[in-house]
């Protein structure tokens, strides 16, 4: 269906692909991984062609239809909803509607929407109404550039339920590992040092282990060789030695046969020792596996010695607009986990906005006791100065000199001209790590996390629940990451419904409920 040959990509000096070439047949569902900066989203684009390639052919069978995930809404944003969605599938029949329907109840949207130009939307919104027209498209290969990051739960189970079911073929890049253990069978992994192209057939989590595997048996025959080598390094060094010795042994007058006897060993062992040489010559070198340096986030909280707890009392958050959350009644004791559900727009960010003082409360009370020091990770990173360096960002914030900062902002993975570089260059995932790296330095003890996984590689999420599992400090977190909320246990889960704060005592179970209510809208899509 799909023949990539050797695509190589520049920007200036940087290679950002590297001869990457790949057969996509029909039934091919693939995850396209690798740290963030490695080029997944540049391929995407080229495979689009919306972005020049420097070299490479890409081939197509005649009559095949690509569909690639809208990721600007710039071109659309004067258009209402339901205009946008006849012109990009092309369809305005009855049966159409019935499939918007269904698909607009799959992903959590109001019928309302339909009449809203899309710049009025949400993110989450905008990315909603952009999968509905692609996957109404029914094109044969979908291209899809983190289509889970805008997506709350319940939507993102809509998609992962149609993505498993349907026979088209797709390329998708996306964080979540749960996601694309459930909906991938086939990895393309660009490495992170070459820019070459690595397949992988099987699940995620298969390649995880695989990979694993593979790494450690490379290092083991990498030292095993270097071990050979480094012997018979020394073995040719003391035979061309001993020749040495043997051809200048001169002994007595009388010593004529052991003289021509040691000579002649010299002329063996400088031909064993030639042997030896040309044997090392040519050892293929296996090399060393192409490790990145993991980093790690510690953050010691801080303990003043007294209270740190924070307790809510019939509060009541909302905007001047009519939006209201609430009345909401929460104890969150110092060292808790708490964790708040719920769909887009329902005001989880609103609740972690009024609990940190972005938001003034309408009413209620928030009592956050002196000792309290939060470190607040918003899901937009609203509060970074953009003019500011990254530098003189945690140096205003810090008592910290220069080189401290320096090597601590090497240690959270920055590049070296990305230090004196301006926030506003910065990706997503590099503003998230650089809030980390304040909270690290500043030792806050409270945590607030709105959806912390969105922007980041696999390594800064691993990095983040491993700092989350040792931390002694409160986290207060919104998700819609389900590994992530398996594997950081928290002591409460709370989702909000209808504007209310409702506890639940079963993750699983939630999410069960959720997978039940898909299946049931894909069987009426299906008929």
């Amino acid at each position: 269906m799909l023949k990539v040959t050797n695509i190589t990509k520049f920007y200036g000096p940087e290679k950002v692909l590297n001869k990457i070439s790949f057969i996509l047949e029909r039934g091919h569902k693939v995850a396209l991984v690798g740290f963030n900066g490695t080029g997944k989203s540049t391929l995407l684009k080229v495979l689009a062609g919306l972005v020049d390639r420097d070299a490479g052919l890409i081939e197509m069978h005649k009559g095949v239809t690509l569909g690639f995930l809208p990721q600007d809404s710039t071109d659309h944003n004067q258009e209402n909803v339901l205009d946008f969605l006849k012109k990009y599938t092309g369809e305005k029949s009855e049966e159409f509607l019935r499939k918007i329907e269904i698909m607009f109840a799959g992903f959590g949207l109001v019928t309302e929407i339909k009449d809203k130009k899309i710049s009025g939307l949400s993110s989450g919104q905008k990315t909603k109404v952009f999968l509905v027209g692609l996957l109404l498209k029914k094109v044969d290969l979908m291209l899809l550039d983190e289509p889970t990051n805008n997506l709350d739960l319940p939507a993102l189970i809509w998609l992962e339920d149609f993505l498993k079911r349907t026979e088209t073929a797709f390329i998708v890049v996306s964080h979540d590992r749960k996601f694309l253990d459930n909906v991938t069978n086939k990895i393309y992994e660009i490495d992170w040092k070459d820019r070459t192209l690595r397949i992988t057939n099987g699940k995620y989590s298969d390649y995880l282990v695989q990979k694993q595997k593979e790494q450690a048996r490379t290092l083991l025959e990498h030292e095993m060789q270097n071990e050979e080598m480094h012997r018979l390094q020394k073995s040719a060094e003391q035979k061309r030695d001993d020749a040495i010795a043997g051809a200048k042994w001169m002994g007595t007058d009388n010593d004529k046969i052991l003289r021509g006897f040691k000579r002649n060993r010299a002329g063996h062992s400088f031909s064993d020792s030639k042997v030896i040489y040309a044997r090392l010559k040519r050892i293929e070198r296996i090399e060393k596996p192409n490790y990145r340096k993991n980093f790690k986030i510690e953050i010691l909280p801080e303990d003043s010695g007294v209270s740190r707890d924070i307790s809510i009392r019939d509060l009541v958050c909302g905007y001047d607009d009519g939006f209201r959350v609430g009345p909401i009644d929460l104890e969150i004791p110092f060292g808790s986990r708490i964790c708040i559900l719920g769909l887009n727009g329902s005001g989880k960010s609103t609740i972690l906005k009024t609990i940190t003082g972005l938001l003034p409360k309408i009413s209620g009370n928030i009592s956050i006791s002196g000792g309290v020091k939060i470190g607040n990770l918003m899901q937009e990173h609203e509060s970074l100065p953009k003019k500011e360096t990254v530098l003189d960002f945690l140096k205003k914030r810090t008592d910290l000199d220069d080189k401290y900062l320096h090597n601590h902002l090497l240690h959270f993975s920055f590049k070296e001209w990305q230090i004196t570089e301006k926030i506003e260059v910065l990706s997503p995932g590099a503003r998230a790590r650089l809030l980390l790296a304040l909270f690290a330095a500043t030792n806050v003890n409270v945590l607030v996390l709105d959806e912390p996984t969105n922007h980041l590689d696999m390594e800064a999420e691993d990095a983040l629940e491993k700092s989350l599992a040792q931390f002694e400090g409160t986290v207060i977190t919104v998700t819609h990451d389900r590994f992530f909320v398996e594997k950081n246990k928290t002591d409460s889960l709370y989702v909000l419904d209808n504007h209310i704060l409702n506890k639940i005592a079963d993750f699983k179970e939630y999410v069960g409920e959720m997978e039940k209510k898909s299946k049931k809208l894909l069987r009426m899509l299906t008929k």
